[in-house]
């Protein structure tokens, strides 16, 4: 049987995380090396708050919010060292840069976009049986989730 579209796959094997980061990485470059158990992780956000009065009903508004996303790579990652070199340019600038990644899902068609900058990471490769990997945190916003061809 050939290989093909699967209406029914949610595989992330074929996912693909580009990013690119103003003055360091113009052009688009293919995140590789995740972790085996996590690659790119979205935490939960906020968008909208509510409250109720004293009379029971209740307001509600939208609310602008970020979008925090953890990147996790092996040790061996070679992208390990193009998020070094992001973090080793804060440092030495003393200022940050903005930061873009484009995560794909082929298998479900899908894409989504998000713009921000890294605000956190791990210390530094740990020692366990295996090497431990990196991690890198981010505040991004997204402008959602589209569909793709």
């Amino acid at each position: 049987m050939a290989m093909g579209y699967n209406p029914n796959t949610i595989t992330a094997a074929n996912s693909i995380v580009q990013f690119r980061c103003v003055g360091l990485y113009d052009d688009w470059i293919t995140i590789e090396g995740a972790q085996s158990d996590a690659f790119v992780t979205f935490s939960d956000v906020t968008l909208a708050q509510t409250r109720v009065g004293v009379d029971g009903k209740q307001s509600m508004g939208f609310i602008p919010h970020e979008t925090p996303i953890t990147v996790s790579l092996e040790a061996n990652s070679r992208s390990v060292p193009v998020l070094e070199t992001v973090y080793n340019d804060f440092i030495q600038n003393m200022e940050v840069r903005r930061c873009e990644f484009q995560v794909s899902y082929p298998s479900v068609k899908r894409k989504q976009t998000l713009t921000g900058t890294m605000v956190t990471k791990s210390g530094g490769t740990g020692i366990a049986q295996l090497l431990n990997g990196h991690t890198y945190n981010f505040n991004m916003m997204s402008s959602g989730i589209e569909e793709t061809n």
